[in-house]
């Protein structure tokens, strides 16, 4: 697969990039019909029972010569293949999703998912908010999807950032805390080289940076304030076309005390990104149009 090109409408032509997919048409159609998703909730129960593979320091995203909707997180080792990821195209009114798989087949089971949200059952091609659903909370009895809202919000004068909160590990005990994927721009960070990227932001740690806790984050990135957690760059050389980004986790992160979820959460997101960037969407003037826009409750899960 090589790098994404754009017809002349903007649709993605090369498989580089996510899969196309059709957006639902009024009448609850659609003029490309697709493989329809997997049933997520009747694969909780095989989840449950699965305990999370530990996510290495570095992601590497890896396509297959041939053609699937199938590619592969690895280690550095590109034969090291460690979850499976999954693009469904939508069909008959459901929405486009981005499977993160428990293993190295897309018949492991389900461990996070992201979509489009939903405006009154149609796709609203104007909002940003991506809809995450996560394995049910580590709450003794629960059965049901989490379901988790990714949104997007102008930066500044020329920024663009995609924020989530998420329960991190607090000695024990787990705290909702406040993340951002912050873009930079091709050539202006040197950690994310020429092609550019994200950084994620812990936000809640920029009002303990200036205190007298901020001698635990002296060997921390910061990035706005804000302490750095996760890296995700770009590759796009022609060296690299079967290799299209990496996710680096960074800091804290390295540490693994800031819990599973933080991870599952954190690696989905970053594949969100993935879809958004291959449709030309990851940007501030999409974010721009859709800021304030239809909330999470407009959502129903399909």
């Amino acid at each position: 697969m090589g790098k994404p090109e754009y017809d002349d409408k903007g649709a993605l032509s090369d498989p580089h990039g996510a899969p196309p997919y059709t957006e639902t048409v009024p009448g609850g159609g659609s003029s490309h019909p697709g493989e329809a998703p997997p049933d997520y909730h009747a694969a909780v129960a095989s989840r449950v029972a699965t305990p999370y593979r530990p996510f290495p320091a570095v992601l590497h995203a890896r396509y297959q010569w041939k053609i699937t909707q199938t590619f592969h997180l690895c280690s550095e080792h590109p034969d090291e293949k460690l979850y499976a990821v999954a693009a469904h195209s939508g069909f008959s009114g459901n929405l486009p999703r981005v499977v993160l798989h428990n293993g190295p087949s897309d018949k492991d089971p389900f461990l996070a998912a992201a979509c489009e949200e939903r405006s009154a059952g149609f796709v609203d091609t104007y909002s940003l908010n991506s809809i995450i659903q996560l394995p049910p909370a580590p709450v003794a009895g629960s059965e049901e999807l989490v379901t988790e809202v990714m949104h997007a919000r102008t930066v500044g004068q020329d920024g663009v950032g995609f924020v989530f909160s998420i329960e991190v590990n607090h000695d024990g005990n787990l705290v909702r805390e406040e993340f951002e994927w912050r873009k930079s721009k091709k050539g202006s960070d040197e950690e994310l080289g020429k092609e550019g990227g994200f950084k994620l932001l812990r936000l809640s740690s920029r009002q303990h940076l200036g205190s007298s806790a901020a001698s635990s984050f002296h060997d921390a990135a910061i990035e706005d304030g804000c302490e750095v957690l996760a890296l995700f760059k770009w590759n796009k050389t022609l060296t690299n076309m079967m290799h299209p980004f990496e996710l680096r986790f960074i800091g804290a992160a390295l540490s693994g005390s800031l819990g599973d979820r933080w991870a599952v959460m954190t690696v989905i997101t970053g594949l969100r990104l993935w879809w958004l960037h291959a449709g030309g969407r990851a940007n501030r003037r999409t974010a721009a149009v859709g800021e304030g826009g239809a909330s999470s409750s407009a959502y129903t899960s399909g």
